[in-house]
């Protein structure tokens, strides 16, 4: 479930040793590989950010270390990533392929670029847009853009909250765009008070117009996640493990999938939905989620959803220590990617530049 103001792990944490155990259905490699993806997935929880990457025949799980990964935002030649205080931008060079230390299937490797220290902003949601990466700031309860020489520019907040104060005062967590513009945004409730959320009813959430400030939606129980995809508004109802569905030409609003675990963490491709599962467990909120009572058992994972008839087409399950899922992102045209870290020796050897300019 969802983690509080964020603490800073020590080296250890970040570099124990966990059990990665999963499996997944027998047709989940087969998707992968036939539609040429493959997936990027961050768990904070266990300082994480892997591949999920199949060979056709069986899935491999990849797993990089980073201090509280969270929100990312990828495309086919670049993978920027939200962590503990700072976002990294990592880019396509496939020339990296050639300085593996091992023997790889890699069809793809992805290298540092640059990185931007924000601070602990406990950063959610990021993605790109016409000003830039937008980043949600939920420790000062706003939507932000990065810009050198600030740790972050603010540049929009809910009407309810009277001043940028760091107090994570409504839990804003979760941002889809549209047109290059932040679009939606989900929080918790709407109260101004510091940490209001953590003790607060857990069915005060809220799904908000950015451009015109409306509530869309209320007494949502945990939001998060909210995606602009093919006219619709899809978002989890995290508490009850939905995924639901908004229309904003009609304010209609669906069912589209329950699932056993806290649902977090979306993305699409084509007809399909990738969405994170993760387990409910003890945490300082007060008040449990309610998927916590529906079910004796919640998972931890990646579900694929058909967005045609909402039928589970397939999924991946950690049984080990991967408890706490944060997003999901579709990296297209990479099968078999590869990240070095940006201390990897490997990495120092490649060189991006352009022509020289006298």
């Amino acid at each position: 479930m969802e983690e509080m103001t964020p603490p800073v792990p020590s080296a250890d944490e970040v570099n124990q040793e966990l059990d990665f155990t999963s499996h997944c259905s027998s047709n989940f490699p087969v998707i992968l590989a036939g539609l040429k993806i493959s997936l990027v997935v961050t768990s904070y929880q266990a300082h994480r950010l892997f591949f999920i990457r199949s060979d056709g025949k069986k899935v491999d799980v990849n797993f990089k270390n980073f201090p509280r990964p969270m929100g990312l935002a990828v495309t086919p030649q670049q993978i920027t990533l939200g962590t503990l205080h700072e976002v990294w931008r990592f880019r396509r060079s496939d020339a990296a392929l050639d300085f593996l230390s091992e023997p790889s299937q890699a069809d793809a490797c992805y290298i540092a670029g640059a990185s931007h220290t924000t601070g602990l902003i406990n950063i959610h949601d990021i993605a790109y847009g016409k000003k830039g990466l937008w980043v949600v700031n939920s420790t000062f309860s706003c939507l932000a853009t990065l810009e050198p020489g600030y740790s972050f520019v603010p540049r929009w907040k809910p009407g309810f909250i009277s001043e940028l104060a760091p107090e994570d005062r409504c839990h804003l967590n979760g941002m889809a765009m549209l047109d290059g513009e932040p679009a939606y945004v989900t929080t918790f409730n709407q109260s101004d008070e510091a940490s209001s959320w953590r003790e607060a009813a857990k069915d005060k959430g809220t799904l908000i117009d950015v451009k015109t400030g409306v509530l869309k939606l209320a007494n949502l129980v945990m939001p998060h996640s909210p995606r602009c995809y093919q006219g619709y508004v899809y978002f989890c109802e995290s508490g009850h493990g939905l995924v639901r569905r908004y229309d904003p030409r009609t304010e209609e609003v669906i069912d589209l999938v329950k699932l056993p675990g806290f649902t977090r963490g979306m993305d699409f491709y084509g007809p399909l939905m990738f969405v994170g599962l993760s387990k409910v467990r003890d945490s300082a909120i007060a008040e449990p989620a309610p998927i916590a009572q529906e079910y004796a058992e919640t998972l931890s994972g990646i579900w694929c959803i058909n967005l045609a008839d909402h039928s589970v087409v397939g999924y991946v399950s950690f049984e080990g220590n991967i408890d706490q899922i944060y997003d999901v992102a579709v990296l297209v045209g990479a099968i078999y990617p590869e990240l070095l870290l940006p201390d990897d020796e490997q990495a120092m050897s490649v060189f991006h530049f352009p022509p020289l300019n006298w």
